[in-house]
């Protein structure tokens, strides 16, 4: 039986949501073919299997004071920092052991709201229009952005689930939301809002075959998709797995779309894709998840379900794909 490694946790603002995950994808799994070690990255950087320290070697074995264990592929299941980021997949590179997910360049391409957006539009995508601002010294710039934008949005570059990003209408807030972001990370953008709805589709590998579903739908009733308003039990947020009233034609400029994003950016198993529609029918891509939520409310796995393919295949395929050389 292969020793499959799950890999949970990761210290970040996002370590709970990953425990979430990681349970839901170990769910899936079947466990009479594969024999799944999960093991937490803690807030204080220590790595647990089963409440016992660990560590993993160049020898591809996970190793504690008394068991060790051959690794035959990892899942790193991380939402931000380690994964996300592409931290732990070069790690998993130097040891030479596969593992579930995109490269590490990939990662931090599409972690990076910034070169996220330079890519895409390389590729001949439209996105939102918005500016770089490399320091606080950029304030004048922004506040003209602002001036000229009306409604704009202050993204750190690297954070994922909304963290650090502040909606701004005025030069106070601009003032405000740009000191908070650069707290998150070096790099911030100011994006102009774009009125519309927020629809999504999921994209992955599946038998050879790179399937890409109907759009789903975020309907948010605030101002902007928090991090709070994600995973809140009391989220007042609705989703649709199918986004209703959505014709063939705009369903086609989305798929379009994600397959040269998926192909541009060298995605890799699985990814969630998010989009704006503008009330003129306008199709602008937003961002790429490369290891969306697999929560009880996350829409990937229920995407994916609702294109005809179940999560628990798909994970087995993608598994026996990665150990047949281990």
């Amino acid at each position: 039986m292969k020793n499959i490694l799950l890999i949970k946790g990761g210290g970040g603002s996002e370590h709970d949501i990953s425990l979430i995950s990681a349970d839901y994808i170990k769910s899936k799994i079947d466990s009479s073919k594969f024999n799944i070690l999960s093991i937490e990255i803690t807030k204080e950087n220590k790595w647990l299997l089963e409440g016992v320290e660990c560590s993993l070697g160049f020898d591809k074995k996970l190793s504690t004071a008394k068991d060790s264990y051959h690794i035959d592929a990892v899942i790193p299941c991380f939402h931000g920092y380690p994964g996300e980021t592409g931290d732990i997949q070069s790690l998993l590179d130097l040891i030479k052991v596969p593992y579930f997910g995109c490269s590490p360049e990939t990662s931090k391409i599409c972690f990076n709201k910034l070169l996220t957006k330079l890519m895409l539009e390389n590729a001949g995508l439209k996105t939102a229009p918005f500016l770089n601002l490399n320091n606080q010294n950029d304030l004048d710039a922004a506040i003209k952005f602002q001036e000229q934008h009306g409604i704009v949005y202050i993204k750190a570059t690297n954070q994922g689930s909304s963290v650090g990003c502040y909606k701004a209408d005025s030069s106070e807030d601009v003032r405000k939301y740009i000191s908070e972001a650069f707290k998150f990370s070096p790099f911030v953008i100011i994006e102009k809002g774009i009125v519309a709805r927020e629809l999504e589709v999921a994209v992955f590998e599946y038998k050879g075959e790179v399937h890409i579903t109907k759009p789903g739908e975020i309907s948010c009733p605030g101002d902007f998709y928090t991090f709070e308003e994600k995973y809140s039990d009391n989220s007042e947020t609705k989703t649709f797995v199918v986004a209703p009233d959505i014709g063939e034609e705009t369903i086609r400029k989305i798929h379009t779309q994600s397959q040269i994003a998926f192909q541009s950016l060298k995605l890799r198993h699985l990814s969630r894709i998010d989009f704006f529609l503008t009330p003129n029918g306008e199709v602008i891509i937003n961002e790429i998840n490369t290891f969306p939520g697999h929560t009880s409310i996350s829409m990937f796995p229920t995407m994916m379900e609702n294109h005809g393919v179940k999560y628990s295949d798909f994970m087995q395929n993608n598994l026996e794909l990665l150990t047949q050389k281990s």
